[in-house]
C-alpha cells in the first residue's frame, strides 16, 4: 500500500506558501467581461497607438459590445465585425486574445491573409508589443528562448493553451490541431485555395470544441462585394446592429453616411454633418460631440449565437470627417481608388461600377492620333500572348496619371516551336516607334506568356539576351498582387534570365484585369483614361472586352468572385493585361512612378530632318498578318 504524502503544516513558512500557491492554482477566474478585462490589464504599445497606456473603453465605445460577446458568460458563438479601417477592429483582436492568455486559456488560431508579410507582421507588431507591455500577459507566456524564431514568431505557447498565427493562403497550417478559438483578420483579402475555402477548413478545427459549446470564433474585415466575404458573414449573422450617430438639435439618431455630410466644392475642411429627421446641421468643429451620441442599434433580432456589428469611418473616434471627405473628393475620377475609398472608409460593398465595358462604347471612342504616337506618351511596352500557331502582341503607349494608347496590334503566324516566329518579334521589339514631335520611343519592357510553352519562350528570350524582356506566367486570385515589387529580388531574377532566359515573373491577373476594366470605363480626362487609334476591328474590342467578373458559388465552399469568358476569344484581353505588367515592371526597373504628373524625360532621341512634321498614320485591313510600323489595329482574326 503506497503510503500518503506528508502533511503539511499550515503554520510553517514553506507550509503556508505550498498552501497559497494551491489555492492560488484552483482559484476561478475573475468574472470578467472581455471589456472589463481590457480597462484593467490591457495596456496599448507607443509602437502601436498614439495613446500608449492603460486600455480605456471610453476612448472607443463602439469596441465594448464586440469584445463583450466574445465573453465566455456571453452565449454567442460568432462574432461578425464589418467595420472601416482606422476604426480599432484589430484592437478587438488583440483584446480578445489577452483575456484568453489571461483568463480563459485555450487553443487559438489566428488567420491573417498571408504568413507573410501579413502574418510576420500582426505577431511582431502587435501581438508581441502587447504581451510585451501588458504585465498579466508578459508573465504567462515567459521569456522567448531557443534559436526557433518562425516558431517563436508564428506559435506562442501559455499556460492551458497556445496561439498560433496562420496564413490563409497555406492550408497546411489550418488543418492540424483541434482548436477552441478562431480569430480570422481581413477576411476579404483571403484566397480560396485548391484545397476549399479556408474559413470552412479552418471551421472544422473548432468541431470537437463547438460540440462542448465552449468554441468562440471571431471575423473581422473590411468589405469588398456584397455577395461575398465580410458582408455575406455578416448577413448571415442572426443578430445585427449598427453604430448610429445622435443629432444635437432633436437626439434622433441615424446611420452616418455619405449622402448625410456636404461641403463645399473643392473644400473638405468646410464639411458638414445633416440629421435627416430634423435637418440640423453639425459643424466639423463640433464632430467630436456628435460621435459621443453613438451607440450600437439592432436592425435584426434573431438567436444571440451569431451576431454581427457593422461600424464605418464617419463615427470612428480615430478620423477626422474632413479627412474623409478628401479621400472621397481624391479618388472620384479613379474607380480603383473610388472602390478603395467605399470599402475601407465607408465599410460598404462595392457596387461593381468598371467591372465590365461595352466592346461598341469603346468603338465610339476611336481617334486620329495623328502621328504614330501621341505627343503626351513617354513610355512604350509591349504584351505578347502566345498561342498554337501565332503570336499576338499589343503596343501601348503611356502618359501621366496611367492614361494610356494603344498604338498597334500585331498577328505573328507561326507556330511558337519555330525559331522564325521569335525572331520576327524581336524585329518587332527593336524597332523603334516615332512621336508626332519627331521623337524615337523604345518599347521599355516586354512582357511574353510563358504558360502554355514555357521552355520555347526561355530558350527564346535566352537567345534575344534582353534585360526588358520578361517571361511572365498569370496566377489567379483577387487578393494576390499585380506584380512582385521587390526590387532587390526582381534583380536578382533578370540576371539568371539574362543567362537562361528564366525563370518567369508570377503578376496577379486578376486584379489587372480590375483596373483595365475600372480605365475602360473612366470618363475622358480621368487617370487611367484608354484611347484607341482609327481603324481599330470590331472583333478587337470583343476581345479586349470578352471577360466578366462574376460571383461564382461552389458546393460546401465559401462563393468568390472569378473572371469568366463572354466572347469565344480573349487574345486582345490578355495582351493588354501583360502590356499592363510589362509597366509595372518598368517602374521597377527605371525605379520611378508614372502615376505622377511629372514623367521622366521621354525615352529616345529626335530624328534631326523629318520629312513629314505632321506625321500620319498609316492603315491597312488586308488579312491577320499586320505589318510592323504599317498599322495599329487588327484587321482580321485568325483562330
Amino acid at each position: 500500500m503506497a503510503s500518503l504524502p506528508p502533511r503539511i503544516d499550515p503554520d510553517s513558512d514553506l507550509g503556508g506558501l505550498i498552501l497559497g500557491l494551491r489555492r492560488e492554482h484552483w482559484r476561478a477566474p475573475p468574472r470578467l467581461l472581455i471589456s472589463e478585462w481590457a480597462g484593467k490589464y490591457r495596456y496599448l504599445s507607443p509602437e502601436a497607438s498614439a495613446e500608449a497606456g492603460l486600455w480605456n473603453n471610453a476612448r472607443a465605445p463602439h469596441l465594448v459590445a464586440p469584445m463583450d460577446a466574445l465573453s465566455p458568460y456571453h452565449e454567442a458563438e460568432r462574432v461578425v465585425c464589418k467595420f472601416s479601417s482606422q476604426s480599432g477592429k484589430t484592437e478587438v483582436i488583440l483584446c480578445f486574445i489577452g483575456y484568453i492568455i489571461d483568463l480563459d486559456p485555450g487553443p487559438v488560431l489566428a488567420i491573417q491573409p498571408n504568413v507573410t508579410p501579413m502574418g510576420e507582421a500582426f505577431s511582431k507588431d502587435r501581438v508581441a508589443t502587447m504581451l510585451r507591455d501588458s504585465p498579466s500577459l508578459a508573465e504567462k507566456i515567459g521569456k522567448v528562448r531557443g534559436r526557433n524564431s518562425a516558431q517563436t514568431l508564428l506559435h506562442k505557447a501559455f499556460g492551458g493553451g497556445h496561439l498560433t498565427i496562420a496564413g490563409a493562403n497555406s492550408p497546411a497550417g489550418l488543418a492540424s490541431r483541434p482548436i477552441r478559438y478562431l480569430v480570422c483578420d481581413e477576411l476579404d483579402r483571403w484566397e480560396v485555395t485548391k484545397e476549399g475555402d479556408p474559413l470552412t477548413l479552418a471551421r472544422k478545427r473548432q468541431t470537437t470544441f463547438r460540440a462542448r459549446r465552449n468554441a468562440k470564433e471571431l471575423v473581422v474585415s473590411s468589405p469588398t462585394y456584397a455577395d461575398i466575404g465580410i458582408s455575406a458573414e455578416y448577413e448571415r449573422c442572426d443578430q445585427q446592429f449598427e453604430w448610429h450617430l445622435g443629432c444635437l438639435h432633436c437626439d434622433a439618431h441615424q446611420l452616418p453616411k455619405l449622402a448625410h455630410f456636404r461641403w463645399e466644392a473643392g473644400n473638405p475642411s468646410t464639411v458638414v454633418y445633416a440629421c435627416e429627421h430634423c435637418g440640423g446641421i453639425h459643424t466639423l468643429a463640433q464632430a467630436d460631440k456628435v460621435k459621443a451620441t453613438g451607440r450600437w442599434v439592432q436592425i435584426k433580432d434573431g438567436r444571440s449565437t451569431s451576431i454581427g456589428f457593422y461600424f464605418n469611418q464617419w463615427a470612428s473616434p480615430f478620423a477626422r470627417w474632413d479627412d474623409t471627405v478628401a479621400e472621397w473628393l481624391s479618388a472620384a475620377n479613379d474607380p480603383a481608388r473610388k472602390q478603395a475609398v467605399v470599402n475601407t472608409a465607408f465599410a460598404e460593398p462595392w457596387e461593381g461600377e468598371g467591372e465590365k465595358a461595352e466592346p461598341h462604347a469603346l468603338m465610339q471612342r476611336m481617334e486620329d492620333y495623328g502621328a504614330e504616337v501621341p505627343n503626351e506618351v513617354s513610355r512604350l511596352t509591349m504584351g505578347v500572348d502566345v498561342q498554337g500557331d501565332r503570336l499576338e502582341a499589343e503596343i501601348v503607349g503611356w502618359g501621366p496619371n496611367r492614361e494610356s494608347w494603344s498604338i498597334a496590334y500585331h498577328v505573328l503566324p507561326g507556330e511558337p516551336t519555330s525559331k522564325e516566329v521569335w525572331d520576327e518579334l524581336r524585329e518587332l521589339i527593336q524597332t523603334p516607334c516615332e512621336r508626332a514631335d519627331g521623337t524615337t520611343l523604345k518599347i521599355a519592357v516586354t512582357c511574353i506568356d510563358s504558360g502554355a510553352y514555357t521552355q520555347h519562350v526561355y530558350e527564346a528570350i535566352s537567345r534575344y539576351r534582353d534585360r526588358s524582356v520578361i517571361p511572365i506566367k498569370g496566377a489567379s486570385g483577387m487578393t494576390r498582387e499585380e506584380v512582385d515589387r521587390d526590387r532587390r529580388g526582381f534583380q536578382k531574377r533578370s540576371a539568371r534570365r539574362s543567362r537562361a532566359g528564366k525563370p518567369a515573373e508570377i503578376i496577379g491577373v486578376d486584379q489587372i484585369k480590375r483596373t483595365l476594366f475600372h480605365s475602360l470605363s473612366a470618363p475622358i480626362g480621368s487617370p487611367g483614361y484608354c484611347h484607341f487609334p482609327q481603324g481599330r476591328s470590331e472583333e478587337y474590342f470583343l476581345q479586349l472586352t470578352g471577360e466578366r467578373l462574376i460571383v461564382v458559388s461552389h458546393h460546401q465552399r465559401r462563393p468568390e468572385r472569378r473572371w469568366v469568358p463572354v466572347h469565344a476569344a480573349v487574345e486582345a484581353l490578355d495582351a493588354r493585361v501583360y502590356a499592363m505588367a510589362a509597366l509595372l515592371f518598368s517602374f521597377i526597373t527605371k525605379g520611378d512612378d508614372l502615376q505622377r504628373s511629372d514623367l521622366p524625360s521621354p525615352e529616345g532621341e529626335k530624328k534631326k530632318d523629318r520629312s513629314n512634321p505632321g506625321g500620319t498614320a498609316t492603315t491597312s485591313s488586308s488579312g491577320p498578318r499586320i505589318k510592323r510600323r504599317q498599322s495599329n489595329w487588327i484587321g482580321s482574326w485568325k483562330r
